[in-house]
């Protein structure tokens, strides 16, 4: 390879090779940053110019660090673990009472927040800061104690704990319901449906529903889309169409007789976690509302 010499090691050329080298594919390492695929492999590519050797072994089977990659991905690596701990240590709270959770917009509107005097009674000493996103790119890199993500995040620099099964379910008025008069899985092929257009990677979508069900789908799906997964449920309340809804945020709006069920519910295989940073001890308040938002779900 020729060296390029006005070209300069970048810090997010770095990570982004240290996050292909650590999840085994571009692919999944595009999922850890919510970044398009492309974007990694340009980033790996461009550093392998730079630096003037290959870092992977590319071929069908995927890709394969080279003897001097993964000496330098263990180098990198292991420096990017003492500078992010050193700006947590430097983010970090002296105040133990005060814990901060990252989730989603819908989740903290229509599960948490109805949730949260329950959390105050039981622990009224410890401060709550709850900040809300749609997009994953801040989880392991905000100022957050706990991360509830939207899709699927594979770190190696985070902790997991189950938070709840994803489970899945159809979701209408009860007047739309009736006037679409739902008879089973297939009937809703031609509804008006309401769907979730994620950045890169959809964590489960109408097509995929439809195949649990045994139901073949010919084209395109019809319907509206959104997203933010706020509006796909403010549309689903003012009767636009049919949701797919996340049971553990939806079930309020059913048992509140908002929302009523018009199909199977299912149970994937990818739950929800909690995260936290691996190898940092969690302040006691952090501790209480990871244990509390267990046990919703026990």
């Amino acid at each position: 390879m020729t060296q390029i010499d006005d070209e300069r090691v970048s810090d997010t050329g770095l990570r982004v090779f240290i996050a292909a080298a650590e999840a085994g594919s571009f692919s999944a390492a595009a999922r850890m940053l919510g970044i398009g695929q492309p974007a990694v492999s340009h980033a790996v590519a461009r550093l392998e110019v730079v630096l003037g050797l290959r870092l992977f072994e590319r071929s069908t089977a995927g890709i394969e660090l080279t003897r001097r990659g993964a000496d330098l991905a263990q180098a990198v690596a292991d420096g990017f673990r003492g500078i992010d701990d050193a700006i947590a240590a430097a983010r970090g709270n002296d105040n133990e009472r005060e814990v901060t959770l990252s989730v989603s917009t819908s989740l903290a509107s229509y599960w948490l927040m109805p949730r949260l005097a329950d959390f105050k009674r039981l622990h009224p000493e410890i401060e709550l800061r709850v900040l809300t996103t749609d997009s994953d790119r801040s989880v392991g890199v905000d100022d957050a104690d706990l991360w509830i993500p939207l899709g699927v995040v594979e770190r190696t620099d985070l902790d997991a704990v189950r938070f709840c099964d994803e489970e899945l379910v159809p979701v209408a008025t009860g007047e739309l319901a009736h006037r679409l008069g739902v008879t089973g899985a297939a009937s809703l092929r031609n509804a008006p449906l309401l769907h979730l257009e994620e950045r890169y990677e959809t964590r489960f979508d109408w097509r995929r529903w439809f195949d649990t069900q045994g139901v073949t789908v010919v084209g395109e799906l019809h319907g509206d889309r959104s997203n933010d997964y706020s509006l796909i449920l403010q549309a689903a309340l003012e009767g636009q169409g049919v949701a797919l809804g996340w049971w553990h945020i939806v079930s309020p709006l059913v048992d509140q007789g908002r929302l009523v069920v018009v199909g199977s519910r299912m149970t994937t295989d990818q739950p929800f976690p909690i995260l936290s940073r691996r190898g940092m001890p969690l302040r006691p308040a952090a501790v209480a509302l990871r244990d509390w938002l267990q046990l919703q779900f026990a």
